[in-house]
């Protein structure tokens, strides 16, 4: 009787350690960051993020994986489990999708592309694999990006495969499958955004990561918010309609992760303009983008006949704290918009104008998030951080049990 007993006590507890290794290999990452391969942060504070995923590898049009430094990206990793923490490669980008249309449009690419993921994959000893390919059957990103009808389709068939195969080659250790996805939901046959998404997507992938930033630029009449969580205008996207749209589409709000910015967009007001501390300014009538901080650079498309770079306008936290700009240095008027929930600044001087995050919006940003219990925060990117990491303390909330 006492044998039965102990064996029925001892098979309980090795069913319970079972269930809690499988649970700890599928763990949610609350907190995830992006690091750059060509910026990469000096200290990365593990103590205060639970995934980091490595940019970028890029395709070329034969599926192999560059551009990126694996001497790096081991270090970032071997860092990653040494804290008992994640690192996931990162693949594509703005300019590193180029070839993804192509590269999964047949049963045959698909293959060879999952392949070469995979070696990449026990290589660096990864936990996962990240896809930043924000627009099959779009127009937007680079001009060069390849395009088809049946793009969300055929990424759903790869990332079907590559689920199977990681399965198979890591029975006992769950690798995690994330994906960046753009502000509105993947575009249909008829490049509209998808009304409703099979359920494979949900089964598929563990996080789909909803870039609710860069929402503001010069394409528009005039300034507005690169990444506001609420607006009282109809029709302006923000991070709350970005997760509703997909959650509407079919994604459980557990797999969806918001993501922020560590940066702003620094902007040319039109000089004619009344002056004003106004969140909606007229833009410059030539709509080109000034530089930001001393961080941003001419950057050209990676496509054939490309004309000369254009900056991007990014003004990171780091350079906006330095200059003083919350607290109105050099000649910057700094406002709190109460309806989205963020910062933007105004240099009636200069004719500029900024908009970004700061450690208040961001903090009300995680509180969305706990609120309606979305399954974290992905921030890009950690370098764009103040030394007294002021960005990424604001979002610890969302870490708390």
């Amino acid at each position: 009787m006492w044998i039965t007993r102990h064996a029925y006590v001892l098979f309980f507890m090795v069913i319970f350690v079972a269930v809690a290794v499988v649970a700890d290999e599928k763990r949610s990452y609350r907190l995830n960051a992006y690091v750059t391969d060509w910026a990469l942060p000096k200290r990365i504070a593990w103590n205060k993020l639970d995934h980091v995923l490595y940019a970028f590898a890029v395709p070329d049009r034969n599926g192999q994986l560059g551009q990126f430094d694996g001497r790096q990206l081991q270090k970032v990793v071997n860092e990653a489990h040494a804290n008992r923490k994640a690192a996931s490669l990162s693949v594509g980008g703005w300019t590193g999708s180029v070839y993804f249309s192509s590269l999964i449009r047949t049963p045959a690419s698909r293959n060879l592309f999952a392949n070469n993921l995979l070696i990449l994959v026990k290589k660096y000893n990864l936990d996962g694999l990240n896809l930043d390919w924000e627009y099959p059957n779009a127009d937007n990103g680079v001009s060069c990006n390849q395009k088809h009808p049946r793009d969300t389709e055929n990424l759903l068939a790869f990332v079907q495969l590559l689920r199977s195969k990681l399965n198979k080659l890591y029975p006992h250790k769950h690798k995690a499958i994330t994906v960046a996805v753009a502000s509105q939901v993947f575009n249909d046959g008829n490049k509209k955004p998808s009304k409703r998404l099979s359920q494979g997507w949900a089964t598929a992938v563990d996080a789909f990561y909803v870039m609710a930033y860069d929402l503001r630029g010069t394409w528009d009449t005039t300034t507005g918010p690169n990444a506001p969580l609420r607006s009282g205008k109809p029709g302006m996207t923000t991070a709350a309609s970005a997760m509703q749209a997909w959650a509407a589409a079919g994604i459980p709000h557990h797999q969806l992760v918001l993501g922020v910015p560590f940066y702003g967009y620094v902007t040319r007001t039109d000089p004619t303009a009344r002056a004003t501390t106004s969140m909606e300014i007229r833009l410059a009538a030539d709509k080109v983008q000034i530089a930001g901080d001393e961080h941003d650079s001419q950057e050209k498309e990676p496509c054939h006949g490309a004309s000369r770079g254009v900056y991007s306008g990014e003004y990171q936290w780091r350079s906006i704290k330095r200059d003083g700009i919350l607290t109105n240095g050099r000649g910057w008027h700094s406002v709190w918009d109460r309806t989205t929930r963020t910062p933007y600044s105004v240099n009636r001087v200069q004719h500029k104008f900024l908009t970004f995050d700061d450690p208040k919006s961001l903090h009300a940003k995680a509180e969305f998030v706990e609120d309606n219990e979305f399954g974290g925060i992905m921030l890009w990117s950690l370098e764009m951080d103040d030394n007294e990491n002021s960005l990424l303390n604001a979002l610890q909330s969302v870490r708390e049990d």
